[in-house]
């Protein structure tokens, strides 16, 4: 029980790990994929699109693991937000998001029911994950953490309106949402592994209370 206590938040420090590293490197594997104005979600599509499907549904798992470590150690809405954003993720991965922004590249834009879902989703998402970290930590850093993510998520929804409209196509929309999704994640691994770290210290001090050599 203890060692569960320790080991699953810190399930949000691999939830961050894998999806800044796996992102990345399939973004830059991908042809005409540009990880500056392209979403991470459209990682999902064309070639090796399971690649990107699997890296979402995983990492959401990671996260809802983090979510039940946290049950007892952090703010009760705060561990409810933190566990919606890990299914938003594991169901960002099932509900597939439209082709669009040039990628695929030579597929034509698709504006269905299904990517408007998956939009929405990603904007539960996005608020969700803005109000766990602004609910847990320090909380000066924190709240400089969700101010960080809020400009940076707010800025790449519109940005990307305006890519899709052809009003400003090419825009940096996908590179702000990499700054809102990375910061949220990276708090949260942060969080998981102190908080971790303290359950194992506390476990150890019970430990030494109950022997008077401090070993069992």
């Amino acid at each position: 029980m203890n060692g569960g206590k320790r080991l699953l938040p810190a399930f949000g420090a691999l939830a961050a790990a894998q999806m800044i590293v796996v992102s990345t490197l399939d973004g830059l594997t991908r042809p005409g994929y540009d990880e500056t104005r392209n979403w991470i979600s459209q990682l999902s599509l064309g070639a090796n699109g399971w690649h990107g499907t699997v890296n979402l549904a995983t990492c959401g798992l990671w996260v809802i693991l983090c979510a039940i470590g946290l049950h007892r150690q952090a703010d009760g809405r705060a561990v409810a937000l933190i566990l919606w954003c890990g299914l938003c993720l594991v169901t960002l991965a099932v509900v597939r998001t439209d082709a669009g922004l040039g990628f695929p590249p030579e597929v034509p834009e698709e504006h269905t029911t299904r990517g408007l879902i998956h939009k929405l989703i990603s904007v539960t998402l996005g608020v969700a994950g803005i109000g766990a970290v602004a609910r847990t930590g320090p909380r000066r850093p924190a709240r400089v953490v969700a101010s960080v993510m809020t400009v940076s998520f707010a800025a790449a929804g519109v940005l990307v309106l305006l890519d899709d409209g052809d009003v400003l196509p090419g825009n940096p929309s996908g590179l702000l949402e990499r700054v809102a999704l990375f910061a949220g994640l990276g708090w949260l691994g942060w969080l998981g592994l102190v908080s971790g770290r303290a359950a194992g210290d506390s476990s150890v001090r019970r430990r030494g209370a109950a022997s008077p050599t401090g070993v069992e």
